[in-house]
């Protein structure tokens, strides 16, 4: 299976996960290996949004979705800026247990981007919005969240 999906040490199961997706064969899957790369207190203070948005917390100003774009209303961005530049993990939200558990949610961040202005490339949210229908990419997601009740 060329995609997989990483899922983050000491994040307990709630309502919502998350996880990276990952692929060797494609350059835009890029999120996990920059995380991996970030400096000590910008990983905290990325971690602090995810762990926000795990506990149902809402801030647009850190992350936000697109539910009023009827294309892109999967999509969902991370975000934060250092140094004057803004920086983004874009990725997608889903339920891989929809039939067991309605109302879990797991966001698959996908690619990071750093830009000088505030706005979205449209691009960057075309390229979840393909790899998340993905069959493999599926695949992966459903390996990931196999169950929250463990």
């Amino acid at each position: 299976m060329p995609y997989s999906v990483a899922t983050i040490s000491g994040v307990p199961r709630t309502r919502r996960g998350i996880g990276f997706l990952e692929s060797a064969d494609n350059g835009r899957v890029n999120a996990k290996r920059y995380f991996d790369k970030l400096k000590e207190k910008t990983a905290r203070d990325v971690r602090g949004r995810f762990d926000y948005w795990l506990a149902g917390g809402l801030f647009d100003k850190y992350f936000h979705g697109w539910p009023n774009d009827r294309e892109h209303k999967h999509c969902f961005v991370f975000k934060w800026k250092q140094a004057g530049t803004h920086h983004r993990f874009y990725g997608f939200l889903c339920n891989p247990m929809e039939s067991k558990d309605p109302p879990f949610q797991v966001c698959i961040l996908v690619s990071h981007a750093q830009k000088n202005t505030e706005e979205t490339d449209p691009s960057e949210l075309n390229t979840v919005n393909e790899l998340r229908i993905k069959k493999e990419v599926v695949k992966a997601v459903m390996a990931a969240f196999p169950d929250i009740d463990e």
